[in-house]
């Protein structure tokens, strides 16, 4: 009954977008979806395009568990990875709006364990980085490829929560670099970042991330992953990798994390294909969803503005391209999960891709998925023909 449930809402969500007259040929982006597949590159996942703010494409290939060739549906949940460090950014932008949070100053201010961080030479900081350099990957903390870089694999992070994680930071993890002066990609920083969150809401991650962003959008399948969370979703999809032979071997088993405990807050929210397509129209709508103000102009327009020294925009998504006069025509962020999203400003077109097959080994496959869905967009408006 809840499959059925979903599955109307998925029906009535795709079609309150009208069809245009003449429907994009998709013929080449199938192509490749069933060509994947078949040579066991990638075990399935989900592609949902809009353009113009309306869905052109919205559909699932292979399989959610290759073993009991369960189909993979255009709204299956997974865990999205990395494309958490800029939904939870999103959450931080809406408490800014509310008053409650201030981007630019140190997180010292309302992370007083921070106030004697040092760097790995022992020199004490001058200041603790803001909120802004730790969505941005400019905060100075550990990298995510140096030694100890991922410690939500770690034991001592198990059964903890997130307060406890981030307090063992301030004593234990010492800066690589002075706030604001490198980039260094760091899940450790969303961490300390989710961490400002709990204390400004006065709500704990998982609750504050539902209440600022997944409810107001409407985003009803999204959620931090824990063992209760996924009680309302059923089986997930088995996550699966290129083993040396290069044929798709399972992935180990992940720790699943009692509710309210700790997990990794820049890379374990779960979410589905229709759900990502509300916040990324939000962002491609400036702001408004449904009607109504989600965040103001003047706050959607700083999050999507560049970091300082930085390949992010203030909310985290990264900036993929601009024109010759530093406008953005290209934000996105990609997942080690095997996901991807992405807004063309330019051309008007929103791309998702879910898959749970890991990300650095489909790589190819996304950097033409995405290739293909512009050339089928954009291609067809210059009136050329495609090869399929």
């Amino acid at each position: 009954m809840k499959m059925m449930i979903n599955v109307a809402v998925l029906v009535g969500w795709l079609a309150s977008f009208s069809a245009s007259a003449a429907e994009p040929d998709f013929t080449p982006v199938r192509g490749l979806l069933k060509r994947v597949v078949a040579e066991g590159k990638v075990a399935g996942g989900s592609v949902l395009v809009l353009h113009g703010g309306k869905v052109v494409f919205a559909e699932g290939f292979g399989f959610a568990d290759r073993k009991s060739k369960t189909a993979f549906q255009v709204n299956t949940p997974v865990v999205v990875a990395s494309i958490s460090k800029p939904l939870l950014g999103t959450a931080a932008f809406r408490l800014t709006q509310k008053g409650k949070l201030d981007l630019s100053e140190p997180v010292s201010t309302y992370l007083p364990e921070f106030e004697n961080a040092k760097l790995v030479s022992g020199a004490k900081l001058q200041r603790s980085p803001s909120m802004i350099e730790l969505l941005s990957h400019t905060s100075g903390l550990r990298p995510a490829e140096a030694p100890g870089g991922r410690p939500w694999f770690s034991d001592f992070t198990k059964g903890k929560k997130l307060p406890a994680v981030v307090y063992h930071y301030a004593l234990e993890f010492p800066f690589y670099a002075p706030p604001g002066t490198r980039y260094a990609y760091s899940g450790i920083g969303t961490d300390v970042a989710a961490r400002v969150l709990e204390v400004t809401s006065r709500q704990s991650r998982n609750a504050l991330f539902v209440a600022e962003v997944a409810k107001p959008l409407g985003m009803t399948q999204t959620f931090y992953r824990d063992a209760e969370s996924v009680k309302s979703i059923g089986q997930m999809p088995t996550r699966y990798y290129l083993g040396k032979d290069k044929t798709l071997q399972v992935s180990r088993k992940r720790y699943m994390p009692k509710q309210g405990d700790y997990s990794s807050s820049g890379g374990t929210i779960i979410s589905t294909a229709p759900d990502l397509a509300k916040w990324l129209l939000m962002i491609r709508n400036d702001g408004k969803h449904e009607g109504g103000v989600f965040l103001k102009p003047e706050v959607m327009a700083k999050m999507l503005t560049k970091a300082p020294r930085s390949s992010n925009a203030q909310g985290g998504l990264f900036i993929r391209k601009k024109d010759t006069n530093g406008k953005v025509l290209v934000v996105g962020h990609s997942g080690s999960s095997g996901t991807n999203c992405w807004i063309d400003f330019k051309h008007d077109i929103i791309g998702i891709m879910l898959t749970q097959t890991r990300g650095k080994d489909i790589k190819p496959f996304r950097i033409e998925l995405e290739k293909r869905i512009q050339q089928c967009l954009v291609s067809r408006a210059a009136g050329k023909v495609l090869t399929k």
